[in-house]
């Protein structure tokens, strides 16, 4: 019986650290990719921002590649944030990030050219909600920076209800539910689903401001 304990134990760590090693040198390969190619947005396009858009970018590592695999979308996404347009025009979205490729672990803040030059290259969407007058936009700014004030934990599971952990699209849902009282998720009665970008680029209710995806293939 020891023996068989030992035999099971032994595999089932070997199996941990096998994929822990892969996942370390595939995020280390993504990483020298991401390095190795700039992405910034011009200034005109930047123009066309205001406070409120949502950005949605392809970023790189073995968790962005399976979330676009598995989501086979219109648009390889993989993350999503607010943007938050100052009055000196300076723009930085608020997002919710695992430490896994960031020093800070959950929702924070982060510069607008180092968000989207972490991602692949011409995979940036921005687009902004339709069902409000444009002052209204940056209601979602300030109920998101709200969020940001609490030091919310990143969320590793889908727990929508759960407002102590929230992964990146949680967060757009709760701020447009308090808000709006609008469910993003949930368009035209359909069942929620977190699983899926496709929302945000339904013209029920956003209007795509910037797409670089137009004739991109991954």
């Amino acid at each position: 019986m020891k023996k068989f304990l030992l035999i099971f134990f032994s595999s089932v760590f070997g199996l941990i650290f096998s994929f822990w090693l892969f996942r370390a040198i595939y995020n280390k390969i993504e990483l020298r990719k991401e390095k190795a190619v700039t992405y910034i947005l011009s200034e005109k396009e930047k123009a066309l921002i205001e406070d409120g858009d949502i950005i949605l970018r392809y970023g790189h590592g073995l968790v962005s590649d399976y979330i676009v695999n598995s989501f086979n979308e219109k648009y390889s996404i993989s993350h999503c944030g607010i943007i938050n347009k100052k009055e000196n025009g300076k723009l930085e979205i608020i997002h919710s990030e695992s430490s896994s490729f960031l020093v800070e672990d959950g929702i924070q803040r982060q510069d607008f050219d180092g968000f989207t030059d972490a991602g692949h290259k011409n995979s940036v969407v921005i687009v902004r909600f339709n069902k409000c007058e444009k002052n209204e936009l940056k209601k979602i700014t300030k109920r998101a920076q709200y969020y940001l004030n609490q030091n919310i934990p990143f969320a590793y599971t889908c727990q929508p209800e759960d407002t102590t952990r929230m992964f990146c699209s949680e967060i757009i849902w709760h701020v447009f539910q308090d808000v709006f009282g609008v469910d993003i998720f949930a368009v035209n009665g359909k069942e929620r689903d977190f699983n899926q970008f496709k929302n945000f680029y339904d013209s029920s209710q956003f209007d795509i401001v910037l797409n670089h995806q137009i004739n991109v293939k991954f």
